[in-house]
């Protein structure tokens, strides 16, 4: 019997054929095999390998049917779509660059904007790891000093030193009123208690001002946070393209926000909700557990505490803001304790474009001007206090 022209059978794949098709087929199946790392995505693995068979049958089949004349065209074919593929994409990055050249950082903090902005800005760290002149643990006589913890928000991520509320709030106050910033990147609750400690036993602080962000109630716990899929399968490559290629950076923000819409992952909110939703569950008694280990800290040195709370400005702080629960459950615990607590929620939300609050369009970190803000109504509620209290 007479076979159809260009069918694919086994007599006609050659042996170098039949050990990638076996290899391919074992590697597959040994893929799904492999437990869940931090270096590979198995999954991605699997579509890759899976691909990869089927384009390998398809591409022996067409050997198989296709004249040598046609297959060299083909082959021709291939590569310059190949060329030209990679000559778009390097055309594109250095296009993404000069397009998003004014962007200081991105959300990622391993990203390739933000190591940019920590590689070629003005970031000064002091000795004590915090970024922001040297100071002396020993107070001078006769000044007030005002300490500062908290996490990106005051550390300043995207904006310059001198435009970060502390040093805006500086500027404003008597020179004996002295104020130190301790903000660093990535701290929560447990990390915030832990500084508040260090620094009432280490730089004799007359006032504390703890400032609080939604994130900081997942304390050290991050089990269940989303996941998005990277862009590509390994994550080994992914992190080295997204520290390196300002494209890929820019390409992963809607592809996260395709992976919600889709339902793939759960967002940040939802997320957030289902483990601080109730005021009563486990996750939530543990950050107030620690909040209130902070205020009994101060209390037991005689010094004063007090609060400020900045909201997501993510989204549109309106009546329809998601994380209002939890702002009103941190003001709550300031009510019962009798703490001055300050919810820029109110002054953020008179800014009709939220979005000039942000840092950069990549990132949601406050910009200068929601520093200018956050000083100002610092100021308004915190600084007769503190020039009243200072010594004379």
């Amino acid at each position: 019997m007479r076979l159809p022209p260009g069918l694919l059978t086994v007599a006609s794949v050659t042996p170098l054929g039949t050990a990638t098709l076996a290899t391919l087929g074992i590697c597959l199946l040994a893929a799904d095999l492999l437990p869940e790392n931090r270096y590979l995505d198995v999954d991605y693995l699997e579509y890759t390998l899976s691909v990869s068979l089927g384009g390998a049958v398809l591409f022996m089949a067409l050997q198989d049917r296709l004249a040598a004349a046609e297959l060299r065209r083909l082959r021709h074919r291939v590569l310059l779509s190949i060329v030209t593929l990679a000559t778009a994409t390097v055309a594109a990055e250095f296009t993404t660059r000069w397009l998003y050249r004014d962007v200081t950082t991105s959300a990622n903090t391993g990203s390739y904007f933000t190591r940019r902005w920590l590689r070629t800005g003005p970031i000064q760290m002091n000795p004590a790891g915090f970024r922001g002149p040297t100071y002396s643990d020993a107070k001078r006589p006769g000044v007030y000093r005002i300490a500062v913890v908290g996490d990106s928000f005051t550390f300043g991520n995207g904006v310059r030193q001198q435009d970060r509320y502390t040093e805006l709030m500086q500027t404003r106050l008597p020179a004996h009123l002295e104020v130190l910033n301790f903000g660093a990147g990535g701290a929560n609750t447990p990390q915030h208690y832990a500084r508040v400690v260090r620094v009432l036993g280490e730089v004799q602080p007359d006032f504390i001002l703890l400032q609080w962000y939604v994130n900081d109630m997942e304390d050290d716990d991050t089990t269940g946070r989303p996941e998005f899929r990277s862009l590509v399968p390994f994550r080994s490559l992914h992190h080295w393209l997204s520290r390196r290629s300002a494209l890929y950076d820019v390409a992963s923000v809607p592809w996260a926000e395709l992976q919600v819409a889709l339902g793939v992952t759960r967002s940040y909110p939802e997320y957030l909700f289902t483990r601080l939703g109730d005021p009563n569950g486990n996750d939530a008694l543990i950050d107030k557990r620690f909040l209130m280990g902070i205020i009994d800290a101060c209390r037991t040195a005689r010094v004063p505490l007090g609060v400020v709370l900045f909201p997501d400005t993510e989204m549109p702080i309106d009546e329809s803001y998601r994380f209002a629960y939890l702002h009103d459950r941190v003001l709550n615990t300031c009510a019962e304790r009798e703490l001055s607590c300050v919810d820029l929620r109110e002054d953020f939300a008179q800014v009709k474009d939220h979005r000039t609050l942000w840092a950069s369009r990549l990132d949601h970190h406050p910009s200068a001007r929601a520093n200018a803000i956050a000083a100002e109504r610092i100021l308004h509620t915190f600084a007769a206090t503190w020039v009243a209290s200072a010594p004379k």
